[in-house]
């Protein structure tokens, strides 16, 4: 502990000899409070799954200013080492500093004569990965820290065929980074100077009209059955998505509402915990009126608009669905409609992460397409798509359990634009039928075996944290669980270690007949996750592996 205090100590006193004023107030504030100092200081914002998040304020380990110029100075070496006159787009959310953040990256990249692309307003995720592959540029950048709290900013970075840096890449940008001083080896020009000299390039409305064009075109192509629409309630939780979930729905003609309060920019996302679909929580406004107009169907997207959630009218009460089941629902939903135009082929393929439902196996299996596996992050599913793209091969769709889809061939990360028009559209064809979402699942499941999925997720911060998430993957590694209820340990599979087809991660997964448990700290939270995977003969033997796997959890965890 006294290297990592001298560290972060030596750090700090750098920092308050070179930052500005207005920062420097806030670093003396700190002048006493040693654990905070050693907080922010003791190491550097690490590329994750999702590039650099971290809470905003001064220091190495926040987000603030001078680690996005370093970001980026890094980012633009690494660049130029492979091109000679490349070219970026930058896009933000609508997070407090997001549209700072990404001019500081934007003055960055001109100082270094890389010709940059920058919104004028906030864009979602994957716009951002659409106007990489529509502009053809060398790489991307968006400022966001997608769902989590008001307090959070990220920046993710992305190669040309616009999917997040994959570990080959990022290994190599964050090499780049790390040989920079925060403060001598930055390269920066005034952002006017840089626009009247057209280094810097303004985009406008055309690269929104020309994204919801290419998702207009796709829906269509699949002849949906819409002569019985939901009527749809949306909120985009204070997100990006919000022009374009909105300009979806008006093309495709479905009736929707708003939730007002949280459809406009808000950093402190004031009506809410945290800005995450994945919680029940930030559907409370959705909800309250979806009752009042009496809805069929409650949208939700996060805000840098990749991830959406589902509710639906069922019997009178509203009910939620999992990522996992929203996935199982689309994919059975998308070959059903490629299998009546008769145009499946063997090696077409559905992608998923290892941490994703095994039940849409035994339905690729009946349309005989192939499942093709990832490693957990939406880039990797991109990078799939991309090395399969000039083989013949057809994708047909992708998705993760953290409520993250994407169908088409328009951009390579998660997609809640596309899916809001997918979950609209499919629900239309259930309701032509008579039928609810619910009722279609439950069908899928008496057809093809009662699945369940649980994530459990525990918050470790600061060093200590990062300890103790270390001795919780040691014990998985090396003294876990014989049994879990009635079944003994089958295989471990260590992937640090490496497993055929999957490049090395620290993530560990324990087998046992019917149950899968595996752990996955995350890239960009103080956060280690746990992926409960099972199936019973019935939604009452799938409910006890799940209460067994759970109590497995809690003695791993107790290290």
């Amino acid at each position: 502990m006294e290297d990592v205090k001298e560290v972060a100590y030596k750090r700090y006193q750098q920092w308050l000899e070179n930052v500005a004023d207005d920062f420097k107030e806030e670093l003396l504030r700190l002048k006493d409070n040693e654990k905070e100092i050693v907080d922010r200081f003791y190491k550097d914002l690490e590329f994750g799954t999702g590039g650099l998040r971290g809470i905003m304020g001064v220091g190495t380990n926040r987000m603030n200013v001078y680690t996005v110029a370093r970001a980026t100075q890094g980012f633009a070496n690494y660049l130029k080492k492979h091109k000679d006159f490349p070219s970026v787009v930058i896009a933000y959310d609508t997070r407090r500093t997001s549209d700072l953040f990404a001019k500081v990256a934007a003055r960055v990249l001109a100082g270094n004569h890389v010709n940059v692309y920058i919104f004028d307003q906030v864009a979602p995720t994957p716009l951002l990965s659409f106007a990489v592959r529509k502009l053809k540029t060398d790489g991307g950048i968006i400022i966001t820290a997608s769902h989590n709290p008001p307090e959070y900013n990220g920046y993710k970075v992305y190669t040309s065929d616009g999917t997040q840096a994959v570990p080959k890449y990022a290994n190599e940008i964050t090499s780049e980074i790390e040989k920079l001083d925060y403060f001598k080896d930055i390269k920066i020009t005034g952002f006017e100077e840089a626009v009247n000299s057209e280094k810097i390039n303004i985009l406008n409305e055309s690269i929104f009209n020309d994204y919801l064009d290419e998702i207009e075109a796709y829906i269509r192509s699949l002849n949906p059955k819409m002569d019985k629409k939901p009527i749809i309630v949306y909120t985009p939780l204070y997100g990006a998505a919000l022009k374009l979930v909105e300009g979806i729905l008006k093309r495709l003609g479905f009736e929707y509402s708003l939730v007002e309060e949280q459809s406009k920019i808000d950093p402190s996302f004031s009506t809410l915990k945290v800005p995450n679909p994945e919680e029940k929580e930030a559907f409370e406004l959705a909800l309250k009126k979806a009752k009042e107009i009496d809805a069929d169907l409650v949208l939700a997207t996060d805000p840098d608009g990749d991830r959406i959630g589902v509710f639906e009218k069922y019997k009178g009460d509203y009910v939620s669905f999992t990522g996992n089941q929203v996935g199982v629902m689309l994919s059975h939903y998308l070959l059903s409609k490629f299998s009546e135009f008769s145009s499946l082929k063997p090696d077409d393929y559905i992608v998923k992460t290892i941490v994703t439902t095994d039940m849409v196996k035994p339905i690729a299996e009946e349309f005989n397409v192939i499942i093709e596996e990832t490693l957990t992050g939406f880039k990797y599913i991109g990078e799939k798509i991309e090395n399969y793209m000039n083989s013949g091969r057809k994708f047909i769709f992708g998705f993760e359990e953290s409520y993250g889809y994407l169908a088409n061939d328009h951009v390579r990360d998660k997609d809640a634009v596309i899916a809001a028009a997918l979950i609209s559209v499919m629900s239309s064809e259930m309701l032509s039928k008579m039928k609810t979402l619910t009722e279609y699942l439950k069908d899928l499941k008496e057809r093809y075996g009662h699945y369940d999925e649980k994530l459990l997720s525990f918050t470790f911060e600061g060093f200590e944290g990062t300890q103790k998430i270390r001795r919780i993957m040691n014990k998985m590694r090396k003294t876990p669980p014989i049994k879990v209820g009635d079944f003994t340990l089958k295989e471990t599979l260590d992937y640090l270690n490496g497993i055929e087809g999957f490049p090395r991660s620290d993530v560990v997964e324990l087998r046992y007949s019917n149950i899968k448990i595996i752990a996955r700290p995350s890239g960009t939270e103080p956060k280690i996750k746990f992926y409960i995977m099972v199936k019973g003969s019935s939604e009452n033997e799938s409910s006890k592996l799940i209460k067994d796997a759970e109590q497995a959890v809690s003695e791993i965890v107790n290290v």
